[in-house]
């Protein structure tokens, strides 16, 4: 086993589904406006999946598009890690089910369920899978069916989630050559289930007529409490592993989690940074959680917003509550 400090990002992709579902299409299941969502999220639209199309199918997309980025094959990857809150299946893992559709047939794996963190959290365990020399080629995947989960009759959740993919291909950083991760971080605070949760089909309430009547399968959120608690940890992250860690100078870009759109403007104005410093497409696609993270990653790859030799910041925040980021030199 050889021993590897230094990791990178060798590949990109992303998958969204077909079907646009626009503010106007909301406006005939709730009773809600597009002026008012624009105002209050700033998104515009969002991918709903089909209906035989669950979150292993998509995952499995971006991760074939993330090694056809690397131009490394299937059959070498070592390890799958998939970030989701919406699994295919309670078991087995949705990573079993994108190992067999991309043919990665010798690759281990397992899912990480930490909500909007997913990504941020699962790319943390895979950069440590190939930092310690255990594995070379490690897919991290954030795949999210959240219309599954969304309460289509509750117009304060159901104007903000949506569906998609996105995933990465970790390397050692001379295979990769590029993406040098510098940094990262994950954190919890539990006790915080009122802020964004689930409220039944676990352990602690399994889901039976009585919670399916009271609609308790579906995403609760407290929507003040996630607004201050996401404004003041993108902030903080920034500050401490940016801005005092290297200065302000070295930063490229700040790809966050696509939490809502007035979140990020108001971090942005706290961090007084301009608009070419932030990355954003909430507007098309909307919060998709674990699969915001790589979804908007790849798009700013593609779209050349990623500076060679400059910083790339990755916050992400969520449901628990959780925060983690990723920091890497492009």
């Amino acid at each position: 086993m050889t021993q590897c400090s230094k990791v990178g990002i060798a590949g990109l992709g992303s998958y969204v589904p077909e079907r646009v579902m626009t503010n106007a299409d909301l406006e005939k299941l709730v009773d809600t406006q597009d002026d008012w969502i624009v105002q209050r999220t700033g998104i515009r639209e969002r991918r709903i999946a089909a209906a035989e199309q669950d979150a292993g199918a998509m995952g499995s997309l971006a991760a074939q598009r993330a090694l056809e980025d690397a131009g490394v094959d299937a059959a070498d990857v070592d390890l799958i890690i998939c970030g989701t809150t919406t699994p295919d299946k309670p078991f087995p893992t949705t990573a079993c089910h994108i190992q067999e559709t991309i043919g990665a047939k010798k690759a281990g794996g397992f899912d990480i369920n930490s909500a909007c963190t997913g990504f941020v959290f699962s790319f943390n365990a895979a950069a440590q899978f190939v930092a310690s020399g255990a594995y070379r080629n490690v897919l991290v995947i954030g795949t999210e069916k959240l219309s599954t989960i969304t309460d289509w009759q509750d117009r304060n959740t159901c104007i903000i989630f949506g569906d998609a993919a996105g995933a990465m291909l970790l390397r050692p950083l001379e295979d990769a050559g590029r993406g040098e991760l510098l940094g990262m971080s994950i954190c919890i605070e539990g006790g915080n289930d009122d802020v964004l949760e689930v409220p039944a089909g676990g352990s602690r309430q399994p889901l039976g007529h009585e919670e399916i009547e009271q609609r308790l399968q579906y995403m609760r959120m407290g929507g003040n409490k996630v607004y201050k608690f996401a404004v003041s940890t993108f902030t903080r992250l920034v500050k401490k592993h940016v801005f005092e860690a290297y200065g302000r100078d070295d930063l490229g870009i700040i790809v966050p989690h696509q939490v809502n759109m007035r979140i990020i403007e108001s971090a942005q104005e706290r961090l007084d940074l301009p608009d070419e410093k932030i990355f954003n497409n909430i507007e098309l696609y909307g919060n998709t959680a674990s699969a915001s993270v790589p979804l908007a990653f790849d798009e700013a790859y593609r779209q050349d917003r990623l500076i060679k030799d400059k910083l790339v910041m990755a916050p992400a925040f969520g449901a628990g509550l959780s925060w983690g980021h990723f920091l890497v030199r492009w």
